[in-house]
């Protein structure tokens, strides 16, 4: 027995329909949520336990209406949680914690009183690919496993067998031994320990099937039901004699069944059911009501059925396996034990509820999804949000709630790899950018209205879209900076202002390297920043020449580092950010200089649109990284990291942040927790960088209902702006210290003022 004292666990409130706990909060739509082994507590009136797709374990205390995390590890460490049971009399939690990147992959037992892990079993056979694929724990004495494991790829299949908690293991299957035929379900009687059943699959010979029993904890064994093939094995609580076993899939065309013996296993019998023929034909599950004793229901392919007399009669309910929110593959089913004719069913692609017995069954609807894809917000017009599901996206409109969709693919379709990667148009309303893979490269899109119409721009044989920006002076073009697998590298100038005659200018890159990053000059024409590698460089004539501009970037290696994102603030124009895998770089004077403003690992940097000073930066999931966010009120002279623990220990390759005046909305796309949002505090006031504080600017009257006037003092002001709260630019205005705001709705807005010397000072004015 290998005790785990090191692992990390948390018990954070997340829901499954908008509820928060702290900063925390879930806001994905609840069409997509997809979690499995649902297990109603026996003791506790509308307890449930689940696993997510990934690395969490849930548990909702109002029937399935909402989820919390109960449980989790690091992303790095699980691939996913499978076969959650309910063991040591119904006080922990058993499941297997599987990992396709090592050979870490045990059995764990969580007790759920302390909400801790107190066993980790491993598999005692060392080598380098090791998977635990069924096990079961004896109910009166939890030390008492039977394990089967496959391993070095399939080659070897052992079944283990322990009375002392897997401080010692007894092999008592070997597939070598026995024809090579494969196990497929393992059980123990519930009432002997020394009676162990395993059901035998497929073979590589004639030889197929069966079923082994021992009545000496494996010692010796005796074969029945030679030449069926079968799976689930299920002892009736209500009588441990009476024991029910399921054919399985059997391409061989063996003959759908299921058996029962009610003398412990000395005759077996055939249940008089007829089966409705579909593709595998094969029983997924078998289940006994926990306090209604007449009553058994058994899970198959395209069909449940239904026995309400103890198996003397059934009624079969036929499913189109087509509808993919209905009911397909049944693999668990738990019945409330207290209400008879309430039970949960976890279907291949997502959980259904009965009410009537499992006569009819509804969508359990959650939010706990896998995000694919970018997560993109667009503050336009009150604000648009789009994140990822099923390699296709929601479009959120942030002020009315609504949600549309768009290339969504169904859960029975077909991906050919990575999800397709989403860019939002900075001036253009409406307007997103769509670039995916096909059979016959890829292709880039553009859509006018949120993504509900698309039209191609071009197609490539490049795999990846590293960066789409808009010229500001004519939103008609768009620069585009591709790569492949190989290093190959491109940008391109295209022209849609003629959706009939799109016009596609290649540029000349400077050096080879991937265009992470493209910034155009807001107030001057032609100028533009790329990143290239670790390279910045600048062009005054729209990419026919460039110049480098790498001061205070020389510790970035052009072999090993990279500039992963650039970014302008929108405050100051002139103030460019670097994220790199080194940390974050600055640049107060339109990217001629640079300086490093935090030392470590970043994916993306967002600048406030509302206070200047205000930063974010977050980190993806990696092999080297953990989801996380960091954040700075006072320009990046100070940072404070929130970390993935915070993050209910969730997976992500794609954020972004939406500021307020003093916080921050920091949105995760996460691997099985659907769209989560973070909230930032940032209620200390941000510290302007750049600014003369020397001097100062009056603004009155504030709040206002028409003009603004400025109390200039010996500054002499060269430009004023007015920005809404999502920082789109509302007027601008040169040489004048009255502004008219007559026009403008009611509300928060933010005065940027620039003066003649540079300095940059940011003021709140209140429009009544």
């Amino acid at each position: 027995m290998k005790n785990q004292i090191s692992l990390l666990f948390i018990l954070l409130f997340l829901t499954g329909i908008q509820n928060t706990f702290g900063q925390v909060e879930s806001v994905g739509s609840s069409d997509y949520g997809r979690i499995f082994d649902i297990t109603y507590d026996p003791a506790v009136e509308n307890k449930l336990y689940a696993v997510s797709l990934y690395n969490h374990i849930l548990v909702s205390d109002d029937n399935g209406e909402s989820w919390d995390v109960l449980f989790s590890l690091a992303t790095q460490e699980v691939t996913s949680f499978k076969q959650l049971k309910l063991t040591h009399n119904n006080n922990a939690l058993s499941f297997i914690k599987y990992n396709e990147s090592s050979n870490n992959n045990t059995l764990m037992l969580l007790d759920l009183d302390s909400n801790s892990v107190i066993d980790e079993l491993e598999i005692p056979y060392n080598t380098s690919d090791r998977y635990i694929q069924a096990y079961d724990i004896y109910p009166n004495d939890p030390n008492i496993i039977l394990m089967h494991a496959r391993m070095d790829y399939g080659d070897t299949q052992h079944t283990y067998y322990t009375t002392n908690g897997g401080q010692d293991w007894e092999l008592v299957y070997n597939k070598a031994d026995y024809d090579n035929v494969a196990i497929s379900s393992v059980a123990i009687n519930p009432n002997n320990p020394d009676h162990l059943l395993l059901s035998r699959g497929l073979g590589p010979t004639a030889i197929d099937g069966g079923l082994f029993q021992s009545t000496d904890g494996g010692e010796t064994w005796i074969q029945q039901l030679e030449g069926v093939v079968l799976d689930p094995i299920v002892f009736n609580p209500h009588n441990p004699n009476d024991i029910f076993i399921g054919t399985g899939i059997d391409f061989s065309g063996g003959r759908e069944n299921v058996y029962r013996s009610t003398d412990g296993g000395e005759n077996w019998l055939e249940m008089p059911i007829d089966w409705t023929p579909e593709q595998l034909d094969n029983i997924v599950h078998i289940a006994f009501h926990p306090t209604r004793t007449e009553k058994i229901i058994i899970l198959e392919e395209n069909e449940i059925v239904i026995s309400n007399d103890n198996g003397a009669t059934w009624e079969s309910q036929v499913y189109d396996t087509n509808d993919v929110h209905g009911y397909y593959y049944g693999n668990h089913l738990s019945f409330n034990p207290f209400n008879d004719d309430e039970l949960f069913i976890n279907s291949d692609y997502h959980p259904l509820v009965s009410t009537d017995g499992g006569t009819t069954l509804s969508w359990a609807k959650n939010n706990l999804f896998r995000s694919t894809g970018s997560l993109v917000y667009d503050s336009q017009e009150g604000g648009h949000l789009y994140y990822g599901v099923q390699y296709g996206y929601v479009h959120k409109n942030l002020t009315s709630g609504e949600e549309t969709t768009f290339e969504i693919l169904p859960l029975g379709g077909y991906s050919q790899g990575n999800a397709p990667t989403l860019f939002k148009d900075k001036y253009a309303s409406g307007r997103v950018y769509y670039f995916s893979n096909g059979w016959f490269g890829s292709s880039l899109e553009i859509s006018s209205d949120y993504g509900q119409n698309f039209q191609q721009i071009f197609n490539t044989p490049m795999s990846y879209v590293n960066a789409i920006v808009t010229d500001p002076f004519n939103t008609n073009i768009i620069w585009v900076s591709l790569s492949d697998t190989m290093g190959a590298t491109e940008l391109k100038k295209v022209d849609v202002s003629d959706s009939n005659n799109i016009v596609i200018t290649p540029i000349s890159l400077p050096n080879s390297g991937v265009v992470n990053g493209i910034a155009f000059d807001a107030e001057k024409e032609s100028q533009v920043t790329i990143a290239v590698g670790v390279n910045i460089y600048r062009t005054i004539d729209s990419g026919t020449s460039w110049t480098l501009s790498n001061e205070g970037l020389e510790q970035l290696d052009p072999k090993q580092d990279l500039i992963l994102d650039l970014t302008t603030n929108p405050i100051n124009k002139q103030q460019l950010t670097l994220a790199t895998n080194k940390g974050i770089f600055t640049s107060l004077d339109g990217g001629q200089s640079w300086e490093q403003i935090y030392d470590a690992l970043v994916h993306e940097i967002y600048h406030s649109p509302q206070t200047n000073g205000h930063m974010v930066g977050t980190i993806h999931t990696t092999q080297i990284s953990e989801a996380s966010i960091v954040f700075s009120k006072d320009a990046g002279d100070s940072w404070e990291q929130v970390e993935n623990e915070k993050l209910l220990q969730t997976g992500s390759s794609a954020t972004t942040a939406i500021f307020q005046e003093e916080s921050a909305h920091v949105y995760v796309g996460s691997m099985d927790l659907g769209l989560l949002k973070y909230t930032v505090d940032l209620s200390t006031l941000g510290v302007e960088r750049n600014i003369d504080n020397t001097f100062s600017i009056d603004v009155y009257p504030n709040p206002t209902t028409s003009t603004i006037m400025l109390n200039t003092n010996t500054l002499q002001v060269n430009e004023v702006s007015i920005w809404n709260v999502t920082g789109q630019r509302l007027l601008t205005s040169k040489n004048t210290d009255v502004i008219d705001v007559s026009s403008f709705s009611s509300g928060v807005y933010i005065l940027k003022i620039t003066t003649n010397n540079g300095t940059v000072i940011t003021k709140k004015v209140i429009k009544k």
